[in-house]
């Protein structure tokens, strides 16, 4: 998993829809605040044999989530607030299984996901997480057909947005102030696939996707006060396919890719990112018999600004 890979997917894989618009006509407009400050906490436990499909488990606990996928103009005000902690636990043993297998224990506390086509975005976004975010996987897997995916991640804020219009004006603003810890133990035995192992432990992060707009801009602001933790132990061994390990800790990150057809495309970028974190990542790996390429990668990071822009051919 690369590290690219790693900050959508803090950004957008368990954002699971609290509120969801649709909008057709022009002049769209989103308020949304949400306030949590009681503690989320989801635990599974589960012991799976003998399985001929696909195996998709997930353990999440997330304090406030805000989802709008939007056609046409829109403005959209999504404040977020948590002071209390959230906490997803999944332990799980799976057993003799012919298809692929997903495991994932996610606990975050704001998350928004935002998608405008076809018309002008506006977007201010402030999310606030004061607490601790804790999110461990115990999964042992043995005797698998397909492909196993297994991801401890805990996060304070996430923020994902989507703009393909004439012109985007993006606001972000994002404060963290608590413990991001994630833990993955995992043992992976006999695999015909591939496997992928990642614990992540994030304290803010924004992703923006910018397509086929005349202008963008956008201003970012990030701070982090109290330390995101990774960690990892991990046992593979006879495996077919790739193995990758991933273990990253990453305080601020900001993510930022287009598409464009315009040349003449304005985008604007301001950001500044502010740690005062410690920020660390520790890795257990033991892999053993692996017909694949392994990948294993341990990461402590405390500011990333990562911008691309790709020109379309006219």
């Amino acid at each position: 998993m690369t590290t690219k890979t790693l900050y959508k997917y803090a950004a957008s894989a368990l954002a699971f829809a609290a509120f969801s618009g649709v909008g057709i006509a022009q002049d769209n407009t989103i308020n949304n605040i949400q306030a949590n400050w009681a503690q989320a906490r989801a635990v599974l436990n589960s012991d799976i044999d003998d399985i001929n499909g696909e195996i998709s488990l997930t353990a999440a606990a997330i304090n406030n989530s805000f989802s709008a996928d939007m056609v046409g103009d829109v403005d959209i005000d999504n404040r977020q607030f948590t002071r209390a902690s959230a906490t997803a636990v999944l332990n799980s043993d799976i057993y003799d299984v012919t298809g692929d297998i997903s495991a994932t224990a996610a606990a975050i506390g704001n998350s928004a996901s935002i998608a405008v086509t076809d018309g002008d975005a506006n977007v201010d976004n402030i999310q606030s997480a004061i607490g601790n975010f804790r999110a461990v996987a115990n999964v042992g897997i043995e005797d698998v057909a397909g492909d196993v995916s297994v991801t401890a991640a805990a996060i304070g804020n996430s923020l994902s947005v989507e703009a393909a219009g004439a012109n985007a004006d993006l606001n972000n603003h994002q404060f963290f102030r608590g413990d991001a810890v994630s833990r993955l133990n995992s043992h992976v035995e006999d695999v015909a696939g591939e496997v992928a192992l990642t614990s992540a432990a994030i304290a803010n992060s924004a992703s923006f996707q910018i397509d086929s707009t005349d202008s963008a801009n956008l201003n970012n602001f990030q701070m982090t006060n109290i330390d995101p933790r990774a960690y990892s132990n991990i046992g593979v061994e006879d495996v077919s396919g790739d193995v990758t390990s991933t273990t990253a800790a990453i305080s601020n990150s900001l993510s930022v890719s287009s598409t464009l057809e315009n040349p003449a495309l304005s985008l604007n970028i301001n950001s500044t990112q502010l740690n005062n974190a410690y920020t660390g990542s520790v890795a257990n790996t033991t892999i053993a018999d692996v017909q694949g390429a392994v990948s294993v990668t341990s990461a402590a990071i405390g500011n990333s600004v990562s911008v691309s822009n790709i020109l379309d051919e006219m």
